[in-house]
This record gives C-alpha cells, structure tokens and sequence, in this order.
C-alpha cells in the first residue's frame, strides 16, 4: 500500500534535542527508514496541512513517551509550555541513524 504524506501544523516541535516553535511537520503514515520526518518552521500555509492544537515529538519509532512526560494539566500556565518543551527536549532519545524515525502528537 502506498505511504501517505502527513503535514501537520503545531505549536513546537521536538527533534534531536531542538524545539522549533510554531513548526510544520512532515512525515510518512507508517515509519519508513527511507523517508524520516522533516521539521520546518512554518513560513506559510501549505495544501493539504492539519492544524494541531499541541507539539510533534520525533522519536526512534519504537520509543513510547513515560508517564513522567504526559503534558501537566496547567500547560498554558505562565512559563509551563516552555518548561515542557525543554523537558521533552532533554529527556526523549534522539534518532540515531540506525533508527527509523516515528512521529508522536500531543494534543492540548
């Protein structure tokens, strides 16, 4: 079966230590090793594009987000959203070139 192209919009998005804020994400339906997520910061409206209300996280793909990292209830709280994203930053492992990149949304 073919592989569809997901493009999400979202407020941050984390990948390899970095959060880009106010992000379009783009990345096949099922993992592939051949075609890994990309990460861009959102310059403008592109065709087919999601809105996400939340954060696209790019992980090795068999990697699950802990219960440690579910988003805390008071998330737009002052200073919390940001808090968050460093956390996600520093604890969620990168995709080493061995890996197959997954992507895991978080809606708010």
């Amino acid at each position: 079966m073919p592989q569809t192209i997901i493009s999400v919009r979202v407020h941050a998005a984390v990948a390899h230590g970095r959060i880009t804020r106010n992000a379009i994400v783009r990345y096949p339906s099922e993992p592939q090793t051949d075609i890994p997520p990309i990460v861009k910061p959102f310059e403008g409206e592109i065709h087919s594009t999601i809105d996400l209300n939340g954060i696209a996280v790019i992980v090795p793909a068999a990697y699950r987000l802990p219960e440690s990292l579910t988003p805390p209830d008071h998330i737009s709280a002052p200073g919390a959203f940001d808090a968050y994203l460093t956390l996600l930053a520093t604890s969620v492992p990168p995709v080493t070139a061995t890996d197959t990149a997954g992507v895991i949304t978080i809606e708010f």
